[in-house]
């Protein structure tokens, strides 16, 4: 109850961050198209101008081009087990404990189905950059099976996505991509940064195992990144990978329940 708590409060923290930390761009930076930013442990996202929610069964659409009255436009079954959302272009990437699953909404605001990529029943996070994905999976309270690694998986083809790589992990969270850096929370085990210069070959830059983190935002044009975890949220500058730089932090209060 203590870790739910916590990791809760965690993301409000995040997303009330994420917002400070997206006004800070310059008007180069800005993603007029409505695309939101957020940690690749998020349940809702936004994209061409709507809201996206998911919960364990459900992909929900709302318009929000009235702030004040948000409409909803779809709630689509998408099967048991679904976890977190991501945006990349004109398409919504599920994680889920079963696999990965590729929505478009190029035509239609309302998603449409495109596929499956199934793994081994897994708690599973996925970010997706230049038609690479890359998705962590991990056992866990709820996430009894399989074994804890990072799946890079091409999916240039939407309706046919292919795995390319496999690279063991220790017990992988949220991820986030910035260029030719990834970066990869390790839970108790810290926080890895990966060149993905090659992008089916992730290659270790370093591991800072004293960060605890559970998920993870980059902001390119900054050369900053906000990590989560259980002793509180971590602002770094990543301008060298290899020595990330403490920018400011705000502690957890830990409690007794």
């Amino acid at each position: 109850m203590k870790n739910f708590k916590l990791f809760s409060l965690l993301k409000t923290f995040l997303l009330v961050i994420v917002v400070v930390f997206s006004s800070c761009m310059s008007e180069s930076e800005f993603d007029a198209s409505g695309e939101g930013k957020g940690g690749s442990m998020a349940r809702f996202t936004f994209l061409k101008g709507y809201l996206y929610i998911v919960d364990e069964s459900t992909l929900k659409t709302f318009d929000i081009s009235n702030p004040d009255s948000p409409r909803l436009l779809g709630a689509e079954n998408v099967g048991d087990g679904v976890e977190t959302i991501f945006p990349y272009e004109n398409y919504l990437f599920l994680g889920t404990q079963w696999g990965m699953k590729i929505y478009s909404v190029e035509n239609d605001p309302v998603p449409n189905y495109l596929s499956d990529f199934e793994h081994s029943f897994a708690c599973d996070p996925v970010v997706v950059s230049n038609s690479i994905a890359y998705v962590t999976l991990r056992s866990g309270t709820t996430c009894q099976t399989g074994n804890d690694r990072m799946e890079v998986v091409d999916v240039s083809d939407l309706r046919n996505p292919q795995l390319l790589n496999t690279i063991p992990m220790q017990n992988p969270h949220g991820l986030s991509v910035s260029d030719t850096v990834l970066f990869v929370c390790e839970g108790d085990f810290g926080f890895k940064v990966f060149n993905i210069k090659d992008r089916a070959n992730p290659q270790l830059v370093s591991h800072y195992d004293s960060i605890p983190s559970y998920d993870v935002i980059t902001n390119y044009g900054r050369k900053e990144l906000i990590i989560t975890g259980k002793n509180g949220i971590f602002q770094y500058d990543y301008e060298d990978p290899h020595h990330l730089k403490e920018l400011s932090q705000i502690m957890s209060v830990q409690t007794n329940e």
